[in-house]
């Protein structure tokens, strides 16, 4: 879908730190949105990025990343290994 690509005109806001599967919070796991264009950017091993509605999944692999749409319930299922953080946008 092309609605899950980053659009023009962002510009970098915040970054999280650096989660793993023993210290991503809570909340990252369970299903929620953000106000915001994000994106998960998994610096090791593989992250289960899932969108909740409609269902839809893709697996992030190390040095990849994946834009997270505003307003859109996902969560996210770190593999032991994996490390990973999200970035926040401002723009349009």
């Amino acid at each position: 879908m092309t609605d899950r690509l980053l659009p023009d005109g962002l510009t970098l806001g915040r970054t999280t730190p650096s989660f793993t599967h023993e210290t991503v919070p809570n909340a990252l796991r369970n299903a929620h949105h953000t106000t915001v264009w994000a994106e998960l950017i998994v610096e090791r091993g593989t992250v289960l990025f899932v969108e909740e509605d409609p269902r839809w999944q893709v697996l992030v692999i190390a040095d990849s990343s994946q834009p997270i749409v505003p307003n859109r319930k996902h969560h996210v299922e770190p593999e032991p290994g994996a490390v990973f953080r999200v970035q926040f946008y401002d723009g349009p």
